[in-house]
């Protein structure tokens, strides 16, 4: 199996179904191996959710990976908003490649603290590890969110940012994008998050999304593989 450092790079999509990530917000480690197992040959990124890394701790990311596609991103969603270095530093050392904080809450010296564990694990071709920022249900912040693209790209670290939907009343997929005020360029791959539905597919990726988490919906399915082929071949139809 290839190492981390050779799996695609945030914002680097290889196929159809790479637009979609699947977001393990699940506390039992056996439930999560054993979605992943099944689902494997279909998945291209892998978020170790925040309950799981919770309840398992980073030991997750190590477990999953071998079950994943040797070219998987992990995502460890540790939602960092403080001691960004350290737990940058550990969630990398565990295996993940992508890591994410939190947007509304994340100060000046701790996103430096994220960047500088980033900037420190490169690749093979010298690119230091992404990072995937995250609103988590608030509404985007323009001048702020540019301030953290800016002080990435100085430091060479590329960043996803995530749009995380609010779970009350949550605005169109346009109207999200509207609320960047034309500050989307710094990020590599802009997502979106928060309860989608295979019938959203197809508004989110014409707003200009990238990448959809999918959690719950497949998680809590009955039959997940099931629903997890229903988004693929909404991102198919779609012509992504």
């Amino acid at each position: 199996m290839s190492s981390p450092a050779d799996a695609p790079r945030a914002g680097e999509h290889p196929g159809p179904e790479a637009a979609l990530q699947l977001a393990l917000d699940l506390t039992a480690l056996d439930q999560a191996a054993d979605l992943v197992a099944a689902l494997s040959p279909r998945l291209s990124r892998i978020e170790v959710g925040t309950p799981l890394a919770l309840a398992a701790g980073l030991a997750a990311v190590e477990r999953l990976r071998p079950l994943a596609p040797p070219a998987a991103v992990i995502i460890a969603d540790v939602k960092i908003c403080d001691a960004g270095e350290k737990i940058a530093r550990r969630a990398y050392a565990a295996g993940a490649d992508v890591v994410t904080v939190v947007a509304p809450a994340i100060d000046d010296v701790t996103w430096r603290g994220v960047l500088a564990a980033a900037a420190d694990r490169p690749d093979p071709g010298g690119r230091a590890a992404p990072v995937l920022v995250d609103t988590v249900g608030a509404r985007p912040h323009p001048a702020a969110l540019a301030a953290l693209a800016a002080a990435a790209a100085a430091a060479g670290v590329a960043v996803d940012l995530c749009l995380h939907r609010p779970k009350v009343n949550p605005p169109g997929f346009a109207e999200l994008m509207r609320l960047l005020d034309g500050h989307r360029s710094g990020f590599a791959q802009l997502a979106v998050a928060g309860q989608l539905v295979p019938a959203q597919v197809r508004p989110a990726l014409e707003a200009g999304f990238g990448t959809l988490i999918v959690g719950g919906a497949v998680t809590g399915a009955g039959d997940p593989a099931a629903v997890w082929d229903t988004f693929r071949a909404e991102v198919q139809a779609a012509g992504r």
